[in-house]
């Protein structure tokens, strides 16, 4: 079965096969529209506040403290001052309480 395609030559028809092809065609390069959020999972912002972990040069910092401590010698300086043993004390079981350092 033949239809005129629309065109001023008439020796372009349209068939029923080419219709099939078209509309597949259509259908294979389609783009598909849906939400941003049902192609990937959103992540929450986390605020400095809300901080879960410590940085890396925390980490070194602590790493450094725990060690000293363990030498039983204070070397870090911290705002100019070298650190004071119960401050370097205090600041050691912090991070082990939060998991930031494991001797």
């Amino acid at each position: 079965m033949t239809a005129p395609s629309g065109n001023s030559q008439p020796s372009q028809l349209m068939t029923r096969r080419s219709l099939f092809m078209g509309a597949g065609a259509l259908l294979l390069c389609a783009p598909a529209i849906v939400r941003a959020t049902s192609l990937m999972p959103a992540r929450s912002l986390i605020l400095p506040t809300q901080r879960p972990w410590a940085g890396f040069i925390e980490r070194l910092y602590y790493h450094g403290l725990a060690s000293n401590l363990r030498n039983g010698r204070m070397t870090i300086i911290r705002n100019g001052k070298l650190v004071s043993e119960a401050e370097a004390r205090r600041l050691v079981a912090y991070a082990r309480a939060q998991g930031w350092i494991v001797d």
